[in-house]
């Protein structure tokens, strides 16, 4: 009788142990996972506020519809429609230096500096 009472009693130590070390690991990832709400939610506030002193400095420079499509980019994941708004802009922005009476040697260098200005910005937004 003593071996099987103390066979129980091991038993019932075990239980409990498993038992605290299972609340520990819970509570553990309750932790990790309000840390977790916390970072997305600074990160939401960060992303936020870029924006808005984007649109802020947007406003002095920019047409109104870039002022509008940047400001929705705050309902929007991702950097798809910003990544396509500089490649458009990019890309009348090297149309127009193409039609501007400039020397061809002058006209050139532009467009080559702006269309290398646009390969880079899609290359950055495709690695991120």
């Amino acid at each position: 009788m003593p071996d099987e009472e103390s066979g129980i009693d091991e038993l019932m130590r075990l239980s409990r142990q498993f038992t605290r070390q299972q609340e520990e690991h819970d509570q553990r990832e309750k932790q990790r996972q309000a840390q977790g709400k916390k970072v997305k939610g600074v990160l939401q506030g960060l992303k936020e506020l870029n924006l808005s002193m984007a649109v802020t400095q947007l406003k002095t420079v920019a047409r109104p519809e870039i002022v509008r499509q940047v400001s929705a980019l705050k309902s929007q994941e991702g950097t798809d429609a910003l990544r396509k708004m500089i490649s458009s802009i990019a890309d009348d922005l090297e149309n127009r230096l193409r039609a501007l009476p400039a020397s061809k040697t002058e006209t050139a260098s532009l467009c080559n500096a702006m269309r290398t200005l646009n390969i880079l910005m899609d290359l950055y937004f495709s690695l991120h």
